[in-house]
């Protein structure tokens, strides 16, 4: 069976879910995974042969980070396909602490920041202990910086803020999600110019509304084959889990681009070995 690892899942405490599920119901989100219980998410993702998943959540105000990490923490103990990525929330009272005690005393892959839940832009100032926190210990930063799938118009949304970072980290390990949909020009100009940025596939794989160039991204996946990662974004996505999988294996990559995109540059990435 083919080797799979998703970089793009998303998982919360049961009242924070209910939240998170409320809010998409109410801007007209039609999601099928709502409300499940964590064993039955494990158990599809396993199902369509997921061998490890990265874990991200988000934290939407200061001061719950901490908290929500231990979560994640315990959660990745208890089911051991998964590999945790940090929430931070740059107003974090004890910020450093907070930073230190995920990515060096719990072993964090990583952090995930949701800029659009966050209202933060990417060049804010305040973010800048987080990627210094992240390029010193040589763990990547998995950003929702791009505008997909919010408001192209959002001021505090959009790669040219992401630019801004990578010119004064160029060092700095970034994983930009949803292929950095609706900036494909930026996000593959990003890619050629940083040698640390990834983009993942996450939701813009399976979601139906979404006109992908696909020419023109399968030749540029074969120029540039260790820096894209599958990620599903399940379960917050109103498509079915498997259409992401299924789309990106029908486009045509060779075998090696393939599984480098489901399985080596995830596992790369976090540089640990499936054995563990």
């Amino acid at each position: 069976m083919e080797k799979i690892w998703d970089a793009h899942v998303h998982f919360f405490p049961q009242r924070l879910f209910d939240a998170i599920w409320r809010w998409f119901a109410n801007v007209g989100w039609k999601i099928p995974y709502a409300g499940w219980e964590l064993d039955r998410y494990v158990a599809s993702l396993r199902g369509m042969g997921v061998e490890r998943a990265f874990l991200l959540t988000y934290a939407h105000k200061p001061d719950m980070s901490l908290e929500l990490n231990r979560w994640v923490r315990d959660v990745c103990r208890r089911y051991d396909c998964f590999i945790p990525f940090a929430c931070i929330h740059p107003r974090d009272h004890n910020l450093e602490r907070v930073m230190s005690t995920v990515l060096d005393d719990w072993q964090f892959a990583g952090f995930k920041l949701q800029l659009a839940v966050q209202q933060y832009a990417a060049d804010d100032p305040a973010l800048e202990p987080v990627f210094r926190a992240a390029a010193e210990r040589q763990k990547p930063v998995i950003i929702h910086a791009g505008t997909a799938p919010y408001s192209q118009t959002d001021p505090l949304l959009g790669l040219d803020h992401m630019e801004r970072v990578m010119e004064k980290w160029p060092e700095l390990k970034v994983v930009i999600p949803h292929l950095g949909y609706y900036e494909l020009d930026k996000a593959f100009s990003l890619v050629e110019r940083y040698p640390n940025v990834y983009l993942d596939t996450s939701w813009v794989m399976g979601a139906g509304q979404i006109d992908l160039p696909v020419e023109r991204l399968v030749e540029f996946m074969e120029r540039h084959p260790h820096r894209f990662l599958y990620g599903s974004d399940f379960p917050i996505i109103e498509h079915q889990l498997e259409s992401g999988l299924e789309i990106l294996r029908g486009l045509g990559l060779t075998t090696g681009t393939l599984r480098r995109v489901v399985y080596d540059n995830a596992r790369d990435l976090v540089a640990i070995s499936t054995s563990i």
